[in-house]
């Protein structure tokens, strides 16, 4: 039994790949640490992050893209469940990452803005 639920789920992977073939998840960034940089190696770590934002955004229409090119018979509700594991989990790994981010430039400014 747990050969035939194996062999259905790579099956259905297999199947839903064609749908998203091409829709690279992009690299993630390095978290800054705000104790160990300069100024300079900050801004490029956030200039970073902001492509990184731009790459998930385009990540995630080619998801939808690919999504909508199937036809009705093909959008099953396993194929449905999967563009949106990977569409939410992409947003939430995102704002994972923004907090990690935020933290680190709010450390910064504090650590910084006693050289006054």
């Amino acid at each position: 039994m747990q050969r035939i639920a194996t062999i259905s789920v790579m099956t259905l992977l297999l199947a839903s790949g064609a749908a998203w073939a091409g829709c690279d998840y992009p690299d993630e960034p390095t978290t800054p640490n705000a104790n160990e940089m300069t100024l300079d190696e900050f801004r490029a770590a956030i200039g970073e992050f902001r492509e990184f934002q731009t790459a998930l955004e385009g990540y995630r229409q080619c998801l939808e893209d690919g999504f909508e090119s199937l036809d009705e018979e093909s959008k099953t509700d396993e194929r449905k469940e999967l563009f949106v594991k990977r569409y939410d989990g992409s947003v939430d790994r995102e704002q994972q990452l923004a907090e990690q981010m935020n933290e680190q430039i709010r450390l910064w400014n504090e650590i910084n803005s006693n050289d006054d």
